[in-house]
């Protein structure tokens, strides 16, 4: 196969992961309210319904954005098969962007508790885990250059 189809598709495959990760935690949740078998406050609620939400938003938007980011991460396309140095950046942009993806909502939820009583972890981790994806997907391609370089060390 060659490189950009696999890299579009592995991109899919992680927007398709991202939409329904947060579906049985919805579904179960709302089956327990309108079935009456538990007390649910609303802010537990909320919670599930911006995850859901955020992590669809994310995941609609990967699928439908794989093609321009298999063009950036993989800038020209080859006629061979899929190289490490490809795989190695796709492989850090698609954790980065689980890590950004994961802060947006983390900060989305220290932004939905917006009463005194709300914990700052929530936006400290979702600031770290938003800055550290950024970095990981910004810097996938370099990332992938000083793998190949240690490697290329460690053999010699």
């Amino acid at each position: 196969m060659q490189t950009r189809p696999l890299v579009a598709s592995l991109i899919a495959l992680m927007g398709l992961w991202m939409t329904l990760r947060q579906l049985p935690d919805v579904v179960s949740s709302l089956f327990m309210v309108f079935s009456d078998q538990g007390d649910i406050p609303a802010s537990v609620l909320t919670i599930h319904a911006v995850h859901f939400f955020s992590y669809t938003l994310i995941g609609v938007g990967l699928i439908l954005l794989r093609e321009k980011l298999a063009g950036w991460l993989v800038p020209h396309e080859a006629s061979v098969l899929m190289g490490i140095r490809a795989l190695m950046a796709v492989g850090t942009a698609l954790i980065g962007i689980y890590f950004i993806a994961t802060g947006v909502v983390s900060l989305g939820e220290s932004f939905a508790q917006q009463h005194s009583s709300a914990n700052p972890y929530l936006l400290w981790r979702g600031g770290a885990s938003l800055a550290m994806g950024l970095v990981l997907f910004v810097g996938s391609v370099g990332i992938q250059r000083l793998w190949v370089l240690l490697v290329g060390l460690r053999r010699v």
